[in-house]
């Protein structure tokens, strides 16, 4: 016989462990995450933005989720890249001058900033994260061989941008 009260107790049981686990994972990657999202958006606010945002969307899905971290990584930079898409809608992004001299931080990050969302992802993922070709490429949804063209494709471009 179907107890509906029994129901609601285990619904309730499953609804407090994915509440316990996503705190869990919160805690631990927060700070990761929103370091990875600075990276791609420049602000600390649309980069926690976007980390809310990430674990706000995963939520719902928490119990089919496989492998967190990763699928947070991949949450995160899709949440970056609509901020960028908001960007370029508002604003277009200056351009890195020939002017600089001196070799920087911020030309560097400038440089950085004019790739390609693609590209941009990929050499952040690779130099801020140290992440693998196969972790990139989880995280961005793209074959292992893509993530490495893109991946030259970009030191190309920066290299011809820096010198």
């Amino acid at each position: 016989m179907h107890d509906p009260l029994l129901a609601d107790s285990r619904v309730l049981a499953t609804e407090v462990v994915v509440r316990d686990d996503i705190e869990q994972a919160y805690r631990r990657l927060y700070p990761s995450l929103v370091r990875l999202a600075y990276v791609l958006v420049d602000t600390p606010e649309l980069a926690e933005e976007a980390v809310q945002e990430a674990f706000t969307k995963a939520f719902g899905k928490w119990s089919r989720i496989d492998n967190v971290d990763a699928y947070m990584r991949t949450c995160v930079v899709n949440a970056c890249r609509k901020v960028q898409r908001r960007r370029l809608l508002v604003r277009r992004t200056p351009q890195p001058s020939a002017e600089h001299g001196a070799l920087d931080a911020d030309h560097l990050a400038d440089v950085v900033r004019s790739l390609r969302p693609p590209m941009r992802e990929a050499v952040v993922l690779r130099y801020y994260l140290q992440l693998s070709d196969v972790e990139i490429a989880d995280t961005l949804g793209m074959a292992v061989g893509t993530v490495k063209s893109t991946l030259h494709r970009a030191r190309a471009q920066m290299k011809k941008e820096l010198s």
